[in-house]
């Protein structure tokens, strides 16, 4: 398996570790009422939406820089039509959680949002140096 890819889940796991730590502290500091019952199966949906779409921008990579463009803006779009129905669907199933869940979601979509971006930049430089 690709050796950068293999790096980036060693990342993605601490970061999501990290992240996860955090999230069951706010469980003990927050109100019940203000923690979704879905937070740990989301961290899991972000870890592995985060390192199936970073594997496929980073094949991308290798490739032309207009593919990598192109896989990089698709990727997006289908993450966020993906986490428009995840929201959707669970605001029709359990209608009375969906704040603290929508709330919770959007942390965990900046967090694992910016990591990836970080990830990306730092495969697009090295892609960069190694061409010149």
């Amino acid at each position: 398996m690709n050796p950068v890819y293999l790096s980036f889940i060693k990342r993605l796991f601490i970061f999501s570790a990290i992240i996860g730590l955090l999230s069951f502290l706010s469980t003990i500091a927050l109100p019940t009422d203000y923690v979704s019952v879905a937070m740990p199966y989301l961290l899991f949906f972000f870890f592995a939406i985060t390192s199936a779409s970073h594997y496929l921008v980073l094949n991308a990579i290798k490739e032309r820089t207009s593919r990598f463009v192109n896989y990089f803006m698709i990727s997006i779009f289908v993450k966020l039509v993906l986490y428009s129905i995840i929201i959707g669907l669970y605001s029709v199933v359990n209608a009375k959680d969906i704040i603290p869940f929508v709330i919770t979601f959007f942390i965990y979509y900046f967090c694992f949002t910016v990591f990836e971006l970080i990830e990306i930049l730092k495969a697009t430089k090295k892609k960069t140096n190694k061409a010149d």
